[in-house]
């Protein structure tokens, strides 16, 4: 049995672009929520702090087929398209795979 595959991503927005990319990283979300049962979680972050926010997105999804479906879905080529066209990013999305090795997520 595969395990689940987490990562962490992050988007630098250019100058004033930070709003704009927020609102399709958050469309996209919910999306993702609706359209994709492999992602069990993909969660978004905004940097407060600092004169260029960027986002930082927690994801993991249940094995690396879930992993390629969301690369490849429809949803995933139009955040990219809309970055590019837009020219709303510094720089392409940094995506660093990751594995929990201790704390806990929550306390609630």
């Amino acid at each position: 049995m595969s395990r689940p595959i987490e990562i962490i991503a992050f988007v630098q927005p250019k100058a004033g672009k930070a709003d704009r990319v927020q609102e399709i990283l958050t469309e996209a979300a919910q999306i993702v929520k609706e359209t994709e049962p492999g992602i069990l979680r993909y969660h978004l972050h905004r940097e407060i702090k600092g004169d260029k926010p960027r986002f930082v997105m927690l994801e993991k999804y249940e094995n690396q087929a879930a992993l390629d479906f969301h690369v490849k879905s429809d949803i995933g080529v139009r955040v990219g398209k809309a970055f590019k066209e837009e020219d709303l990013v510094e720089s392409p999305m940094k995506i660093i795979f990751v594995k929990s090795v201790g704390g806990y997520a929550s306390k609630l």
